[in-house]
C-alpha cells in the first residue's frame, strides 16, 4: 500500500472511531431516558444549589399504556405532584388542585424527558470513564453545548440500568451551577401499590385554556432571541396593572420567561439561583424581568431588546 493509501485508511479508521464514540454517548443517553420512563421504582434525590438544598421522594410506575409519576417535595408538607400520562396535577393543602398539560414534571431534570432529536441539535454526547458512586459503577456522560451560552451537563449513569445517579449543570467556565443527586433508589418488579389508586381516580380537569389567537397586539416587541430559541404562545395578560406583556422562549429543552411590568424605579438587578438567572432591567416607563437558564449577559441582551 502506498503512502496515500495508508493516509486514507488512517483517516477512515479515525472517523469510524469518532463515530462509534459519538454513537456510544447517545446510546448511553437513550438508556438513561428509557430507564426513567420504563421502570417501576421508588427513589429519593436532592437538588443542590450554592445556598439551598431541596429534597424529594419520587415514585414511577408503568402499567399497560399508562405511565404514572408522583413527586413529593419533602420540605413542603402536604404538597404532591402527580403525572398521569400527559397531564400533571398539583395538590396542596387548603387549595384547589391544579391541572396542566405536560408530558413531564418540571421539578425533574428536563433532559430526561425531552425529544432526543432536539437535544442532539443542541449538544454533543461523549461517554467518559467509569467511577464508583454510592457503591455503584457509574458511567460518566458529557453533554457539551454547541453554543457556549447554553449550559452543559455531566451525567453519571448506573452501568447496569442506565438510571441517572447524578447530573451536574455546568456554566460557561465548566463550573457546577446546580447538582442533582439520587440518594436512594429501589427498583420494583411490579407497579407501585401506592400509585394504584391514581390509575382510575377522577382527577381535576381545570386545565387552563390555550392562548386566544385574537389577543390584541401589544405595542411592546421582543426584538432579539438567543440562538436556537423561539417564542411560544402564552395566555393573554389579564392583570394589566401588574404585567404589561410577557413572552415564553424555548430552545426545545430550556425555557426562559420574559415579563414587562410598570416601573418600580428600582436599580438593575442580576443574580443566579443555581442554573437559573434572574435579571431585572429598568427602562423609562417599565421594567423587564428575564428568568431562565441563560447567562447574565444573554439575559441582559434579551431585556434590552424589549422596545
Amino acid at each position: 500500500m502506498n503512502w496515500q493509501g495508508v493516509c486514507c485508511a488512517f483517516i477512515l479508521l479515525t472517523f469510524s472511531g469518532l463515530s462509534q464514540a459519538d454513537d456510544s454517548g447517545w446510546n448511553w443517553f437513550q438508556r438513561c431516558q428509557q430507564a426513567v420512563r420504563q421502570y417501576n421504582f421508588e427513589a429519593s434525590f436532592v437538588v443542590i444549589k450554592p445556598n439551598q438544598v431541596d429534597s424529594y421522594r419520587w415514585l414511577h410506575g408503568v402499567q399497560g399504556d399508562d405511565e404514572l409519576e408522583q413527586l413529593m417535595p419533602l420540605e413542603q408538607a402536604g404538597l404532591e405532584i402527580l403525572r398521569r400520562n400527559d397531564k400533571v396535577y398539583y395538590f396542596a393543602p387548603e387549595r384547589s388542585a391544579m391541572a396542566t398539560n405536560n408530558h413531564s414534571i418540571k421539578e425533574l431534570p428536563a433532559l430526561l424527558y425531552q425529544d432526543l432529536a432536539r437535544i442532539q441539535q443542541l449538544y454533543d454526547a461523549v461517554a467518559g470513564g467509569v467511577t464508583q458512586l454510592s457503591g455503584r459503577n457509574a458511567q460518566l456522560l458529557r453533554l457539551t453545548a454547541f453554543d457556549n451560552d447554553r449550559p452543559g451537563y455531566w451525567l453519571w449513569l448506573d452501568v447496569d440500568t442506565g438510571f441517572p445517579l447524578k447530573i451536574d449543570t455546568l456554566g460557561q467556565e465548566k463550573d457546577p451551577l446546580e447538582r442533582w443527586v439520587v440518594t436512594h433508589i429501589q427498583p420494583m418488579d411490579q407497579f407501585p401499590a401506592s400509585l394504584q389508586p391514581a390509575l382510575t381516580a377522577q382527577l381535576p380537569q381545570n386545565i387552563p385554556p390555550l392562548p386566544d389567537k385574537e389577543v390584541p397586539q401589544s405595542p411592546l416587541e421582543l426584538q432579539w432571541l438567543p440562538a436556537g430559541y423561539s417564542a411560544l404562545p402564552v395566555a393573554s395578560v389579564a392583570q394589566p396593572n401588574q404585567v404589561m406583556e410577557q413572552w415564553l422562549l424555548s430552545d426545545g429543552l430550556h425555557q426562559v420567561s420574559v415579563f414587562v411590568q410598570p416601573t418600580a424605579q428600582l436599580p438593575a438587578q442580576a443574580y443566579r439561583d443555581g442554573a437559573t438567572t434572574i435579571f431585572v432591567l429598568p427602562k423609562s416607563q417599565f421594567d423587564v424581568t428575564v428568568i431562565g437558564p441563560v447567562s447574565i449577559e444573554i439575559a441582559r441582551q434579551i431585556a434590552e431588546s424589549v422596545q
